[in-house]
């Protein structure tokens, strides 16, 4: 078939419908309604002569031919942002829409200054947020679904991204107050092997720290409770039920640091993560600019 007769915007109803796994998550990302979604699909399948999901309930998942057509559909939402990057930048314009993905510490935590006053300075910008766990924000920036994230950094880069840090946080034990004497004996030894222990998820770079961390001090807690965010960590170790190691940025009312002399404390690099070998993207330094006042201020 001729290449010209494809349109482009039931294409990218298609990628969106085979990210967010259902019809509704599609219409609510392009901002339209279900029914507009599931006639683009329709249209789309008809003209390519083939089906492109099997529907299960409420989700969807892509066919054979649907697997095979997604990569090539992926190539053609970075083109069309590299098109719209190189008209911005060769415009001088200073509005468009600016996609950022963040972990959820650094956008609750470290940014929201900078997003202030971004958001203040070009107020023509629309600033497309998603949150997500760091090796996600990480995965979005290198498949194109965003020009810029910011998280915490992996011990490997992966291929197609390039990393800058600007911070290294240190994990220091916590545990609520009520089980906290003030005696000298109250350190990680005493705790740490009688109470849970709360964690972030398998697979992330903060996991993988403590992990390590944890072998070196030779520490067995009884066991281990697993949360994806630290703020809930944070609250689920206020109430007692275990301890967790944390950075003081989190360290609230009702939590104590522990002692630990034996062995050197877990740290972890957060920083930007931006593609290699794409179009520059001048919203995305601008706001690269506006972390670095900040930060060095």
């Amino acid at each position: 078939m001729n290449p010209a007769q494809l349109d482009t915007q039931q294409l990218l109803t298609f990628l969106a419908v085979a990210e967010s796994g259902s019809f509704s998550g599609a219409a609510a990302r392009l901002h339209v309604s279900q029914p507009a979604v599931s006639k683009r699909i329709a249209l789309l399948e008809q003209r390519l002569g083939f089906s492109l999901f099997d529907r299960m309930g409420q989700r969807v998942v892509l066919t054979y031919p649907g697997e095979q057509l997604l990569p090539a559909v992926q190539d053609v939402q970075r083109s069309l942002d590299d098109i719209a990057t190189v008209a911005a930048a060769g415009g001088g314009a200073t509005g468009g829409r600016l996609s950022l993905a963040l972990s959820h510490y650094c956008g609750l935590h470290l940014l929201p200054a900078a997003l202030e006053r971004f958001s203040t300075r070009y107020p023509e910008v629309l600033l497309d947020l998603s949150f997500h766990d760091s090796e996600r924000a990480i995965e979005a920036v290198r498949a194109g679904e965003a020009a810029l994230a910011y998280a915490t950094l992996p011990p490997r880069v992966a291929d197609g991204v390039q990393t800058q840090a600007f911070r290294e946080e240190t994990l220091v034990p916590m545990i609520a107050r009520r089980h906290h004497t003030g005696s000298a004996q109250d350190d990680i030894r005493r705790h740490g092997e009688r109470l849970p222990l709360i964690l972030p998820a398998r697979a992330t770079s903060t996991r993988a720290a403590i992990d390590r961390w944890l072998d070196d001090c030779g520490l067995m807690p009884p066991a281990v409770i697993e949360i994806n965010q630290l703020d809930s960590i944070a609250v689920l170790a206020g109430t007692g039920v275990g301890w967790a190691l944390l950075p003081t940025t989190l360290q609230r009312e009702g939590l104590v640091c522990l002692e630990c002399n034996d062995c050197v404390l877990p740290t972890r690099r957060l920083g930007r993560i931006e593609p290699v070998g794409r179009a520059r993207n001048p919203l995305a330094e601008a706001f690269m600019a506006v972390v670095e006042e900040l930060d060095d201020a």
